[in-house]
């Protein structure tokens, strides 16, 4: 198949049903990953990035527009035991995943190399790229290298620093390397960088269990840029605003901390009135999704400066789109019907060419 798609009118106007005719969705939900806790971190749940009962409902009433039949799976154990042991076709499935167990960088790759190996269709980007952008330090070095700008990075991992630490008094921010949903993230992680500040890095990198990325700290603006890729071809949403009340958009100082995502404590709103910037982020987040080889639904974020200078901070190859999410803002405010939400990810998979 040939990418026909112009315009976000054409993939509103896309017929899936042509193409598959059912849908498999494989996803965690929280009461459903007892068995993760093994896999915690002290103070921080990572099943704060599964699916409450209520999310999970709304991703498959979304799923369900698509008046196609659909298979649940809440684990990935299951979805693999099902296609092993299967004796039907599975030409005409499209697998839709967001599951993620276990912990480490490569921890929500193992479906879509599953089905890459199997050549069943499956909905955003491949194996390797969802391993990829889960490191945030990789990530940061390769934008750099094209050309982005980012702010200042440093790794500390089990070998204590890679290539030396901040400068003393740099203002920065903590951050696990592998995670998403501001795990591992508290009111403490942003400082003014001292000699002493390596015993808390220490301290950080053994409570989480992997490599620590400290970074410049950017005070100013936090902005989430959806977009929608098709075979290495993006089409921007809207540049979506985050703010922790009613009265400032700006963050300043402030940071989405683990407790803040976890309750959702903060607001979106369209980012996009600011046209210099909103020109200058909506070139640089294309740019990003092409260098990184993202595909379908994806978003890349960005702490934009008080003078309006933005920096690419950091990318989801899956992003959530329930109602609480920046992609179901961006469609709301574009004036389109919430069943493009799922339209648009199973478009994207039949232009995927599972490579």
């Amino acid at each position: 198949m040939v990418n026909n798609f112009a315009s976000l009118d054409d993939i509103a106007r896309f017929n899936t049903t042509a193409f598959f005719d059912q849908l498999f969705v494989v996803c965690n939900k929280k009461n459903e990953h007892q068995s993760t806790s093994s896999f915690n971190y002290s103070g921080f749940d990572i099943s704060t990035e599964f699916l409450s009962d209520s999310e999970f409902d709304e991703v498959i009433t979304l799923l369900g527009l698509l008046h196609t039949p659909i298979e649940i799976f809440q684990n990935e154990t299951d979805f693999l035991d099902y296609v092993i042991h299967n004796t039907k076709s599975l030409k005409k499935v499209l697998v839709y995943n967001s599951a993620q167990s276990g912990i480490g960088p490569g921890r929500k790759s193992l479906v879509p190399a599953f089905c890459n190996m199997k050549r069943i269709p499956y909905t955003g980007s491949n194996a390797y790229v969802v391993s990829l952008c889960r490191h945030k330090y990789h990530v940061n070095k390769l934008l750099s290298f094209a050309g982005h700008q980012v702010p200042l990075s440093w790794l500390y991992d089990e070998n204590g620093w890679l290539e030396g630490p901040p400068e003393i008094n740099k203002k920065v921010i903590v951050k696990p390397i592998y995670e998403s949903a501001s795990i591992g993230i508290d009111d403490h992680s942003v400082f003014f960088y001292t000699a002493k500040s390596d015993e808390e890095i220490f301290k950080k990198h053994k409570e989480l269990k992997q490599p620590i990325l400290v970074q410049e700290f950017i005070t100013g603006y936090e902005v989430e840029y959806p977009f929608l890729c098709f075979r290495g071809y993006p089409i921007p949403l809207l540049p979506i605003g985050i703010s922790l009340d009613n009265e400032n958009q700006a963050m300043g100082n402030n940071i989405l901390t683990y407790e803040k995502v976890y309750f959702d404590k903060y607001r979106f709103y369209d980012f996009s009135s600011n046209t210099q910037t909103d020109t200058r982020i909506a070139r640089d987040a294309a740019h990003a999704v092409r260098i990184l080889g993202l595909n379908g639904l994806c978003r890349v974020d960005f702490r934009v400066s008080e003078n309006g200078e933005p920096y690419i901070t950091d990318v989801s190859a899956n992003p959530h789109f329930v109602t609480h999410s920046s992609v179901h803002f961006a469609i709301k405010q574009m004036g389109f019907d919430v069943d493009f939400i799922p339209r648009s990810i199973v478009a994207s998979a039949n232009f995927l060419g599972l490579v």
